[in-house]
């Protein structure tokens, strides 16, 4: 190979710093783009949570659109729009695999491709362009199939079975699995595939974008937040329940920040009970992120019950909590739980009812602002050696060129 290494990452729903959401793939690629990598991140311009295009006027502009920021080549592809969860939903993921192999057709020359869940037509479509090109193909598994329909609640059909296969096909056909929960390995590992394909690149945080940590005015009260999507898998139904618990101790409020499907639904909720210690904002882009965080007390880390979340997650929630020294309320068990105990960051819930969420949060707030302020200095030294993005880069780094031609 001459040049440097040429990487094409494909994630529907990759976003640069300026938006709200997780930043996994510009952050990632631009730590490998100092390493040596061109990196094109290909996405979507459609917003996964506003359903708002961000690049072109509208749906009738279907050209794909470049922009390079800090390093990182962005391909914002055309996908069809949507509002509500229903069919055209579907068709917005088949849109977006078109537009990616419509484009792969005159794309310039790539040495990797990997195609990253949440949904796996992205990933499919991925693959075929590997295949086209004769390069390696990597399978980012983001979202576990059929998997988290069955933490849905929506296990079994002929979907369940189709998107089981096609996990199944996609995981054949990869020369590595990259898995961002050590949990998810150990259960696709349990399912037959090599460990030697199995390679693990959880989400982290890029600490230097919280500086050297926010200095906390000692505050008597906690105000916990959440920052993140609000859909029907996040468990803020929970959080309401635990708010209306803790009517009596107007030192605890929360803060919800973010979008998605059930925030109409949360909000007239709200009101309706007069949770007046509950708060709603939109979603902030990542840079302000740090600014978010400096005026909470404490992270709520949070998602529903299901089997699946105990060990196939790693939420850019948490390690954003912890690069900002916020201590972490949680009521994730198994392999978050297990993060934030090594941390000695958090508070964990005792099971995923609201009571439980609620007697966590009154032991935060009966710890006192000292001891807050050092377990969330215990959390940005942890997460500051073991998650930061440099450190997963490398790592990430070390996977790809083990692949390269």
């Amino acid at each position: 190979m001459s040049g440097p290494p040429r990487l094409l990452w494909v994630n529907h729903f990759a976003i640069p710093p300026g938006e709200g959401g997780g930043t996994r793939h510009f952050e990632l690629g631009r730590e490998l783009a100092r390493r040596g990598w061109e990196v094109t991140v290909a996405s979507s311009d459609l917003n996964l949570h506003s359903r708002r295009y961000t690049r072109r006027a509208g749906p009738g502009d279907r050209s794909a659109l470049e922009e390079t920021i800090d390093g990182v080549r962005f391909l914002w592809l055309w996908a069809a729009p949507y509002q509500r969860n229903d069919w055209r939903r579907a068709a917005n993921w088949l849109s977006f695999s078109r537009s990616l192999l419509r484009w792969g057709r005159r794309a310039p020359a790539f040495d990797v491709v990997i195609g990253s869940s949440p949904h796996l037509f992205a990933a499919l479509a991925a693959q075929r362009l590997a295949a086209r090109r004769h390069v390696p193909f990597v399978m980012e598994v983001r979202d576990l199939w059929p998997e988290s329909l069955a933490a849905a609640g929506r296990a079994g059909g002929p979907g369940y079975r189709a998107l089981g296969a096609l996990a199944r096909y996609l995981y054949a056909r990869a020369a590595r699995i990259v898995v961002l929960a050590r949990g998810s390995g150990e259960y696709l590992a349990g399912r037959g595939i090599d460990r030697a394909r199995l390679a693990l690149v959880p989400n982290g945080v890029d600490v230097e974008a919280f500086g050297a940590g926010p200095e906390r005015p000692p505050r008597d009260g906690v105000t916990a937040v959440y920052a993140g999507a609000h859909g029907p898998m996040n468990g803020l139904d929970t959080v309401l329940d635990a708010a209306a618990l803790l009517r009596d101790e107007p030192r605890v409020r929360f803060l919800l920040v973010g979008d998605g499907p059930s925030k109409p639904a949360l909000v007239a909720a709200a009101r309706a009970r007069g949770l007046a210690n509950v708060e709603f904002r939109d979603p902030v882009p990542k840079r302000g992120m740090p600014a978010l965080l400096a005026g909470a007390d404490a992270g709520l880390m949070v998602l529903r019950e299901a089997p699946l979340f105990s060990f196939g997650v790693s939420p850019n929630k948490l390690f954003d909590y912890l690069g900002a020294a916020l201590p972490v309320v949680c009521n994730v068990p198994g392999e978050v739980a297990a993060m934030l105990e090594e941390s000695g960051a958090g508070e964990q819930a005792a099971d995923a009812s609201a009571a439980a969420l609620a007697q966590a949060l009154r032991r935060m707030l009966a710890r006192g602002a000292d001891e807050r302020k050092h377990m969330g200095e215990r959390g940005r030294e942890w997460v500051t050696r073991e998650h930061r993005r440099e450190v997963l880069a490398e790592r990430l780094d070390g996977v790809l060129r083990a692949v390269l031609p």
